[in-house]
């Protein structure tokens, strides 16, 4: 069995569809509450739906396939021939074709030049690419997020060193990996490695061309880091770029452990975690509905919101609580609530005034339409400096409910 042979049982398993019956409401609106934007609506959806769908069906097609290779002592036998995530080269010595040739400064450059098109969000990037997209839970040390840049089954997710001279980025496919000319290595260069329970690859350095020559040259000392591997139906690259002090500190062993952490959770944090990178303390409610409970924290590092999730179980989360210092009116993703169509009611928070409406975006050929909701009740206030916003889906809480709750937070 062949990498082709795979990608194809592969792809089938993600152009199925699961019951519309399990696809819980919970799980349309998620996109629209962890994005830190209220314009997002009925399309939303079915593109959520869809993206259940096929991580779903792709996890299977993983855990059949790989129940195939590894069972069998002629499977386990195999297995090294079948999982090269990474193009032997025949040779550390690449002749090109005259259109092929680039400078040291192209091949060994950091790819942080404007990008092809322009970056998205999260959000808009999984609506996108159609499927559900792994993240890093935290902005790693050194590096700033730039964002992502998406197409139909892809996502590149960019960071820049901060500073300049190195970049972070994370590829994820469901069409296969990248193969081509300059993406092969030596089979020395290539290092098995276990990412977690999953099997990888891992390859240092890459071919450059030096001045005067019409080849390109293997140079294992290049500051290129590369990382492979297949996990729920998605190809992964992890690639770090450049050899500047502030990142120098992510080495092989650093780069496995930071794709180890990679994650499709929306709350992956201890609220601890979010505050050191927010750089404040994130209010907590001490009152909260009977068995519920909290079930995580995320970051937006480029705004600073921290969001807390509440819910019964992973899948019924029903309360997002989320936070964000106001630098500015403009750059404050929590002010200003929704559109002149809205009923929008005052409430009082202890000594500061809010609002309250009932209802959520939808995206239409006009553009964003607030559609009323009864199941989706949000409040949002603001208290010395930090804008707050409180999202219940649900119907045993009430507009003094929510209140209750935010007049609790500590």
């Amino acid at each position: 069995m062949d990498d082709k042979t795979i990608q194809s049982i592969l792809q089938d398993a993600l152009e199925e569809k699961i019951p519309s019956s399990q696809v819980h409401l919970w799980q349309w609106v998620k996109a629209s509450l962890v994005a830190g934007t209220n314009q997002q609506g009925e399309n939303m959806k079915e593109a959520y739906s869809r993206r259940l769908s096929r991580v779903a069906l792709a996890a299977l097609a993983v855990a059949a396939l790989t129940a195939v290779i590894f069972i069998t002592p002629q499977g386990r036998a195999i297995a090294q021939n079948v999982l090269q995530f990474f193009r032997r080269a025949e040779s550390n010595v690449l002749p090109l074709p005259p259109g092929q040739i680039a400078s040291p400064e192209d091949a060994q450059g950091v790819p942080i030049a404007p990008p092809p098109s322009p970056f998205v969000n999260m959000v808009e990037a999984e609506i996108v690419a159609g499927f559900d997209v792994f993240e890093l839970p935290l902005v790693p040390d050194g590096f700033e997020f730039l964002g992502a840049i998406a197409e139909k089954g892809k996502v590149s997710i960019q960071y820049e060193a901060v500073g300049g001279g190195g970049a972070l980025v994370i590829n994820e496919s469901t069409n296969g990996f990248m193969q081509s000319e300059w993406d092969q290595a030596p089979v020395e260069a290539i290092t098995q490695i276990v990412i977690g329970q999953l099997d990888g690859e891992l390859v240092q350095g890459t071919y450059v061309v030096y001045p005067g020559e019409t080849v390109a040259r293997w140079n294992a000392d290049a500051p290129v880091l590369r990382l492979r591997w297949i996990e729920n139906g998605i190809w992964f690259e992890l690639a770090k770029f450049g050899d500047v002090e502030r990142i120098a500190y992510l080495d092989r062993d650093a780069l496995v452990e930071l794709a180890e952490s990679i994650t499709n959770d929306p709350f992956p944090l201890e609220v601890q975690a979010a505050e050191a990178k927010a750089g404040y303390d994130a209010l907590e409610p001490a009152v909260i509905p009977e068995r519920m409970t909290f079930l995580g924290a995320s970051l937006d590092p480029t705004i600073k919101m921290i969001s807390l999730s509440f819910g019964y179980s992973d899948s019924e989360r029903i309360v997002l609580i989320r936070q964000q210092p106001i630098a500015s009116q403009e750059l404050c993703d929590l002010c200003g609530l929704v559109g002149p169509d809205a009923l929008v009611q005052s409430v009082q928070i202890q000594d500061v005034p809010g609002e309250y409406a009932e209802g959520v975006w939808a995206l239409t050929e006009i553009g964003p339409v607030w559609k009323d909701e009864p199941l989706l009740k949000t409040i949002r206030w603001q208290k010395d400096g930090i804008a707050f916003e409180m999202i219940y889906m649900g119907v045993d809480l009430d507009q003094d409910g929510l209140v209750a709750i935010a007049e609790s937070m500590k």
